[in-house]
Parts: C-alpha cells; sequence; structure tokens
C-alpha cells in the first residue's frame, strides 16, 4: 500500500512541462458538428448563456477501507443550490477495490467510472471492459450508468484509445491535460481529433478521431505566478517541500476565481483519495474551499462528469440550473419506514448500514479480499476472468438499465423495490434562491456520512491497522 500511495504522487504533467497547449493547425467546423452528438472545442459555453460554475471533483483508483474516510470527508460537506449533494465522479480500479464500498457510492448519488482492472499503462481491451464487468456485478453498478473511463497515468495512446472507444461501453474519456494558462475549452467530441497537445500520452493525430466521443479535458492548477503546478493533486508550491493547508486553499481558491470571474469553464479538482492518506493536509484544504464555496457562491454546482455532460446538451442559465433535469439527483434512500436492502446506505436511518446482508468474500491463495452485495465469486476477479462463477448461493445481478422511477435494486429479492427517499434542503448560504420542491434551510443530515475533518481520528487507526 506504501507502494501505491508513492505511486500516485507522480501522476500527470511534470511542472514545467507546458502541460495540455493547443494542437497546431487542429480544425473543427461549428456549423457541421452541432449538439447531440458533436460539438467543437470552445471557450464559450453551450447556448452562449452566462452559466453556473461548475466544480468537477474526481477521485482516481481502488476504494477501500483505508481511503473511504477521505472521500467520504471530501465529498459529504457541500449542497448545491438546487438542494441536491455534491457529486462526484470516481474512476475505479479494480484491484484492492472493496465492491460493497463501490455500492455505498454510487447509491449516495455519484458516478462511477473505469480506470482498468490493474491500473496498467497503456492497457490491453481486457484490461479496459474486465473492470466495466467488475464493478458492474459485485458493485452494483448499472451497465448504462457506467460511461468515463480514465487511463492510468494519464498514459493513452491512439490505440489504446481506441481499445476503449471499441467496448461500446462508454461515451467520454478524461484523460488530457489543458494547461489553462494557454488553451480553454469546455468538453468536445473527438471527431477531429485532440485539440489539446498529447503531452502525458501519443497521439497519431491523423488517426486519433473518434466520433461522438467525448473528451473532458483536465484543466490544470496553475501558481499565481502562472506557472503549472498540476494535472492531479496539487503539487508544493515553488520553493517549498510541503504544501500547508493554506497553501492548498489558496491555490483551489486562486483557480477557481480565474475560471469564475472568466469564461466559466467547468473547473476540475482531480485528485487521489490515497494521497490525502499521507498528507492530510490535502483533505483539510479541500474541506475548507468547500466552506468557502458554500458561504459566498450561490451559483456553484459540484457535479459530476455525467452531469456535466447531460447539463451541456440542455444548456441553461443561472436561474434555469434550479430546475435543469440534468442537474437533479435521487436523494439517499433513507426512512424510518425503508425496508432494510443491501445497497451501501442506511434505508432505515437506525444507524446501521446493510446490517447482516453483505457477504464477505476472502481468497487465502492470493490473501485478496472484498465485501459486496451480491455474491462471492470462486476466485478473485482478475483481468482474465472479472467475473468468475458464483460460490454459493447466488444473488441477482442488478438489471443493466438499472431501476427506473426513482427505485432501488434488491438483491435478495432480485427485484426493484420502491423506498422513500430523503427531502432535498436548502444549502445555509443564505442569498442561495430557493428551487421549487425544496424544504428547509439546514443540510442534509445523514448519521452514515461523516462529515468535517471529525471523521480523522477514525481514518487514522483504519490507516495505521492497515499498514
Amino acid at each position: 500500500m506504501l507502494f501505491l500511495i508513492a505511486n500516485v504522487l507522480c501522476q500527470g504533467p511534470p511542472p514545467g512541462s507546458g502541460g495540455g497547449g493547443a494542437v497546431s493547425g487542429y480544425a473543427c467546423n461549428p456549423q457541421t458538428c452541432q449538439l447531440p452528438n458533436c460539438l467543437c472545442p470552445s471557450s464559450t459555453p453551450p447556448g452562449g448563456k452566462k452559466p453556473p460554475q461548475f466544480i468537477t471533483l474526481t477521485f482516481d483508483d481502488s476504494i477501500n477501507s483505508v481511503v473511504l474516510p477521505v472521500i467520504l470527508n471530501m465529498t459529504s460537506n457541500f449542497v448545491n443550490p438546487n438542494g441536491c449533494p455534491l457529486s462526484a465522479t470516481f474512476f475505479i480500479s479494480a484491484q484492492f477495490t472493496d465492491y460493497w464500498m463501490v455500492s455505498r457510492m454510487y447509491s449516495l448519488g455519484h458516478e462511477i467510472a473505469t480506470h482498468t482492472m490493474t491500473h496498467q499503462s497503456q492497457p490491453n481491451a481486457q484490461e479496459i471492459s474486465g473492470a466495466y464487468q467488475a464493478i458492474n456485478a459485485f458493485g452494483g453498478v448499472p451497465k448504462s450508468a457506467i460511461t468515463g473511463f480514465r487511463f492510468p497515468f494519464l498514459n493513452y495512446s491512439t490505440p489504446s484509445l481506441t481499445s476503449v472507444v471499441g467496448t461500446k461501453f462508454f461515451k467520454y474519456d478524461s484523460s488530457m491535460s489543458m494547461n489553462y494558462a494557454n488553451v480553454k475549452t469546455w468538453p468536445y467530441t473527438l471527431d477531429n481529433g485532440p485539440y489539446t497537445a498529447c503531452d502525458t500520452g501519443t497521439c497519431d493525430l491523423a488517426n486519433h478521431r473518434f466520433p461522438g466521443f467525448w473528451e473532458i479535458p483536465m484543466a490544470t492548477l496553475n501558481n499565481a505566478d502562472g506557472s503549472l503546478n498540476a494535472a492531479m493533486d496539487p503539487n508544493p508550491l515553488p520553493g517549498t517541500a510541503v504544501s500547508s493547508v493554506d497553501d492548498i486553499y489558496n491555490l483551489y481558491k486562486t483557480n477557481f476565481e480565474n475560471h469564475y470571474n472568466g469564461d466559466r469553464l467547468p473547473f476540475g479538482i482531480f485528485l487521489h483519495a490515497a494521497v490525502g492518506v499521507q498528507l492530510p493536509n490535502h483533505v483539510a484544504a479541500l474541506v475548507k474551499f468547500q466552506q468557502e464555496i458554500s458561504a459566498k457562491y450561490p451559483d456553484v454546482y459540484w457535479i459530476s462528469n455525467q452531469k456535466l455532460l447531460a447539463w451541456m446538451q440542455n444548456a441553461t442559465d443561472v436561474q434555469g440550473a434550479l430546475t435543469s433535469p440534468q442537474l437533479d439527483c435521487l436523494m439517499p434512500a433513507v426512512d424510518p419506514s425503508n425496508q432494510e436492502v443491501c445497497d451501501g446506505i442506511d434505508n432505515t436511518g437506525n444507524g446501521q448500514i446493510d446490517a447482516g446482508l453483505v457477504k464477505e468474500c476472502y481468497y487465502p491463495a492470493t490473501q485478496n479480499s472484498f465485501s459486496t452485495c451480491y455474491v462471492c465469486p470462486v476466485s478473485y476477479p482478475t483481468t482474465g476472468s472479472p467475473v468468475p462463477a458464483a460460490q454459493g448461493a447466488a444473488r441477482a445481478f442488478i438489471p443493466d438499465a438499472g431501476c427506473q422511477n426513482g427505485g432501488v435494486w434488491d438483491p435478495y429479492k432480485g427485484q426493484c423495490v420502491t423506498l422513500k427517499r430523503q427531502t432535498k434542503k436548502l444549502p445555509t448560504n443564505p442569498d442561495a434562491p430557493a428551487p421549487p420542491g425544496v424544504t428547509g434551510s439546514n443540510r442534509p443530515n445523514s448519521k452514515n456520512d461523516a462529515t468535517g475533518l471529525s471523521i480523522l481520528g477514525g481514518f487514522f487507526v483504519a490507516l495505521l491497522s492497515f499498514l
């Protein structure tokens, strides 16, 4: 695990690399490349109206008991102006992942995307499709909901992206860095190739064209002097060895304000939760930044990549965002009247999550284990066998399309059930306008979703026991 933590600290373009400038000679005709299936790169928002400011928070790699407290700390502190909680995007590599925790993140309203089976650079087709299959089967995420991909180490190539597109599982990639000091664009389709230079990967520009397939650029964080900081996980500021909470907070704030007061391109924060394990200042800084946004900016939405692309297809202004179906959400299925089903959250609100319903799967030969709401396979999922045969009594896998009309999948019954969901509540920002159908003045409160820095005590206990 220490190796894995160190490994993620070196991803993305190195400082001074120039990271993601524009490709010379790129051309796209907006008269022929139009939504819904094509969009040219542009700094002008779709629809031409002043949009809300979107922040996309993404996490790479596995989800397990070591990083889950960090993740909860970074995702449980914000309510959007329409009453929906923050929704993040998780690019999950299957190896070392606890699939029950994937179910938890999905049930809390986050997007689940993939990051290969075993975090391989230049992954083959099995690595790409294996993670998709395993996360669907053991994490209970409908196939229709898994639409995003990110390359490990951001190391892509034309052949490897051809493999991603060729699965027909995915709608977008988000691996290409974009130096915000030099080039600015909203997400765009790759009909005409990459708009930003292939700094972390390699592109055959003549063939790196994938009609209708989206690229969500990863805008870099830049230091106050304009120099490149990082595409992922803030680097120490120039002249410092370790960043303080305020260093990281000010880096976020400065870059956010450049977006908010400028063209309002989406502001991405791209992280590895494992970095927060080793460097807790990163956790505290993000929470502080979220509190700043909540207190002062009533037109900012923290949304998943899926929601961002959906909104772009039906763009609105700030007022229209309050009632936009693309920015709406299903609140967690928590209410005392509910039955408890195995979905990763406390459906009854009694403080017990999935009590007696979770399967614990252990494989002594390889010292691997995970928990799941579904089945323990006869062997640990691998690239060559991502969904091995079931061990013992099988539970029903979630339908490819999931449950309709807000239903929740019950793996025991093998059917969608209707559960009562929490009611949206207004953010604490008194200046935020009230969207229709939202009640109350406090943030949603769940006994299961630890917020604030108080969780860090228990987190370090879990970390020490793991290491």
